[in-house]
């Protein structure tokens, strides 16, 4: 069974970036790996993702991806906005993420989302210059679908 990645706005709001580039093919493929059931043992820790994708090699290759933290400003300010909203925190309680959060966020000059492939550093061991490569738009898949299932682990990546 396919999964719908993206299902909440804010699981959009995270693939976003996979829509600006495709290097031959490799974001549907991806996704298909994402869908397969190659991507295995991914971790969440902090701002760091890592995993294990088993590609045409008998070894999976391992990927990272790390979130930028929000900066101590950036924290600062958007607590500050969802104290100040409290249909934005009960919103949170309820793991759902109201749209207010990113108005607020954008009044502020701050992007809660990767706006591009470059927002995020990412490795992959396997042979393929691009990034990102399937591998790695495997993953970015695998982490959108947990973001949509709990926003707070979205925050969790951007050190808030």
């Amino acid at each position: 069974m396919a999964n719908d990645f993206g299902k909440t706005w804010w699981g959009k709001s995270w693939l976003k970036a996979l829509s600006k580039i495709d290097y031959d093919n490799r974001i549907p493929r991806g996704r298909r790996y994402a869908n397969n059931g190659s991507v295995k043992a991914i971790e969440i820790k902090k701002n760091m993702v890592t995993a294990k994708v088993q590609g045409s090699r008998p070894s999976p290759y391992k990927v990272e991806v790390t979130v930028p933290n929000f900066t101590t400003e950036e924290k600062s300010q958007l607590k500050d906005q969802i104290k100040l909203n409290p249909q934005v925190y009960a919103a949170m309680l309820n793991k759902e993420l109201s749209p207010d959060i990113e108005v607020l966020a954008k009044e502020a000059g701050i992007n809660l989302f990767p706006q591009k492939w470059s927002d995020l550093q990412m490795s992959c061991s396997c042979p393929d210059w691009a990034v990102p490569c399937k591998h790695l738009a495997a993953v970015i898949y695998k982490v959108g679908d947990a973001i949509d299932r709990d926003p707070w682990l979205f925050f969790q990546l951007k050190g808030l």
